[in-house]
């Protein structure tokens, strides 16, 4: 059984189709990705599987259990982490406190959640930038503590928004090393990204969806040479390469 369903799933904003009966199944312990033109729908998907949107129809099946019409909150307690495309932590507060707010989703009490979240801290390397303001990060930190964040509530599905966009090509490969340790550690992630030498290198498999429709899913490699998503999306020149 696959541990998330995406089933025939749209969504519509008036008369405007952003998923159109889009259908992805998600094995345990993958990383999946998720590509397409700007505007395609992807982070609308996102949105539906996060309970931000409820989708116009189709159903979204989580271990097992139906999600379709849970809040975000629900759907975090279930286990299910999110990033978002655009980085906004709470400036104003410390590292810690931010990643913390994460750790209170298992916890109620402060104690914990700080172990928690200093753990997490750590193990992304922003241990020793626990008591910097959130807002005095460059970016390749915020994109971490954005991570560390999600990654405090304790998830068993990953999703992961542009999480490399805006970094520097080593902050890509090490982000890259991240989302492996991540998988290893029992994490399945479904992500979204436009650098396509990292999500081709990292993904088991790839969906590609154009004006909220899915053109095809398969392997990196089978993604790279289908010619409908190279006319739609990769160009010639990547499928020559």
């Amino acid at each position: 059984m696959a541990l998330l369903e995406i089933n025939n799933v749209s969504k519509h904003f008036g008369g405007l189709k952003a998923v159109d009966q889009v259908s992805i199944s998600i094995e345990k312990g993958q990383i999946y990705g998720l590509i397409g033109p700007n505007g395609a729908g992807k982070t609308t998907l996102f949105n539906c599987v996060a309970g931000t949107y409820p989708p116009t129809s189709g159903t979204i099946v989580y271990n097992g259990e139906d999600i379709t019409v849970l809040k975000p909150w629900n759907v975090c307690k279930k286990r299910i982490a999110r990033t978002f495309q655009i980085v906004k932590p709470f400036q104003k507060k410390t590292v810690l406190y931010n990643a913390m707010v994460g750790s209170f989703i298992r916890t109620a009490n402060p104690s914990e959640a700080e172990d928690r979240a200093m753990e997490v801290l750590k193990r992304f390397n922003l241990g020793s930038k626990c008591n910097v303001l959130a807002g005095n990060l460059t970016i390749a930190d915020r994109k971490r503590l954005e991570i560390a964040r999600a990654m405090a509530t304790e998830p068993e599905m990953f999703l992961m928004d542009e999480s490399m966009a805006g970094l520097r090509p080593n902050e890509v490969d090490e982000t890259l090393d991240e989302i492996r340790k991540i998988r290893d550690s029992g994490v399945t992630i479904f992500m979204i990204e436009h650098i396509m030498r990292a999500i081709m290198s990292v993904s088991d498999k790839i969906t590609v969806i154009q004006f909220g429709k899915k053109i095809m899913d398969g392997t990196p490699h089978e993604v790279a040479k289908d010619e409908r998503v190279i006319k739609a999306y990769l160009g010639e020149s990547y499928g020559a390469a």
